[in-house]
């Protein structure tokens, strides 16, 4: 691990992408998505995506002058068009809408199409827990998995997110893809690893262990079968085509949509009983008999959750080798001399 004062990566990230004419407040936004996710420990989502976003504006697939349009604007819910604006751009004004309109609504929905990587959905989900609010968020990617029985790739990673309020603790976060993640095979791939059975397997049904090989032209597998199958299809059809987009196998890679929701609590009851039963019902899942004393049972969030509030304390960041290749391959591409080390 290396570690990273914050504020010097921040500035890094921040400076980079205004080497390709995003603007402050958008430039702010991005990185600060990614940050947090190394801050929460999901480095394979974090500030190792910006070279790729570099690209993205290279080649056309995000635009920097491109603003968020509104399509249909209705008391609880919302249709967006990001025209390629830069992924969290698009996705922080869409639940930022539905947290707005749930405010008087009870609980809103936003669509949001012709979107670039939005980098992670935890961050949007969050967003709505953040305004004691139950989250969602989904989208879909580039076809990477097969379905049940195929040989060939046709759905994408297709993640999810769902967010829920549990103060004092961190918020319960429930935050995955659908099929093995090209993120983390990148780290692999850093850091000299094989691939966990089960990710990926070659278009004759074999499996694979390089990592490498199975992102280049191997063929990714679902979660759990014809779960992680299904999960993925109804994200395309929510991501895809309720925004009137073309599937990804049916239009080129790099611009995607997404669906969000955001629903107030005390629509339901009084915060603080819900927030008492959450913390009631996570003390009996915690504390249930664990296989390993030396490892308790924790819940979805927890320990990510705290290790936000930890190295947000302690103003730095902990990049993995993939995460720290990755900040000089950025100095590389755009000029900006790369944050130091903390000794």
């Amino acid at each position: 691990m290396t570690t990273v004062a914050l504020n010097d990566l921040r500035r890094f990230g921040r400076a980079a992408l205004a080497t390709r004419g995003v603007n402050k407040a958008d430039a702010a936004l991005v990185i600060d998505v990614m940050l947090e996710q190394d801050l929460r420990g999901h480095g394979h989502h974090g500030i190792v995506l910006l070279a790729l976003r570099i690209r993205d504006l290279d080649a056309g697939r995000a635009r920097a002058d491109a603003r968020v349009a509104v399509l249909a604007d209705l008391p609880a819910f919302t249709a967006l068009d990001a025209h390629g604006a830069l992924g969290p751009v698009g996705a922080v004004q869409a639940m930022d809408a539905c947290i707005a309109k749930a405010q008087t609504q009870g609980a809103a929905m936003a669509s949001l199409r012709d979107m670039p990587h939005w980098v992670i959905p935890a961050f949007y989900s969050m967003r709505a827990a953040a305004a004691d609010m139950i989250g969602y968020c989904c989208c879909y990617t580039d076809p990477s998995f097969a379905p049940v029985g195929g040989a060939s790739r046709v759905l994408g990673n297709n993640p999810l997110s769902y967010a829920i309020p549990a103060d004092p603790r961190p918020p319960i976060v429930v935050d995955f893809g659908v099929s093995a993640s090209t993120g983390r095979m990148r780290e692999l791939v850093a850091d000299g690893q094989s691939l966990p059975d089960g990710w990926a397997v070659d278009t004759k049904g074999r499996p694979l262990s390089d990592p490498a090989q199975a992102m280049a032209d191997g063929v990714f597998l679902p979660i759990a079968e014809h779960r992680g199958y299904g999960l993925g299809l109804v994200h395309e059809l929510l991501g895809a085509t309720l925004n009137a987009m073309p599937i990804a196998l049916e239009h080129p890679p790099g611009r995607y949509g997404g669906f969000f929701m955001a629903c107030r609590v005390d629509t339901f009851r009084p915060r603080e009983e819900f927030l008492c039963d959450v913390n009631r019902a996570l003390d009996r899942v915690t504390d249930s008999p664990a296989l390993d004393p030396t490892r308790p049972i924790r819940y979805p969030g927890e320990q990510s959750g705290l290790a936000l509030r930890r190295n947000r304390a302690r103003a730095q960041v902990d990049l993995s080798t993939a995460s720290w290749h990755r900040v000089h391959e950025v100095a590389e591409l755009t000029g900006v001399p790369a944050p130091e080390a903390v000794a």
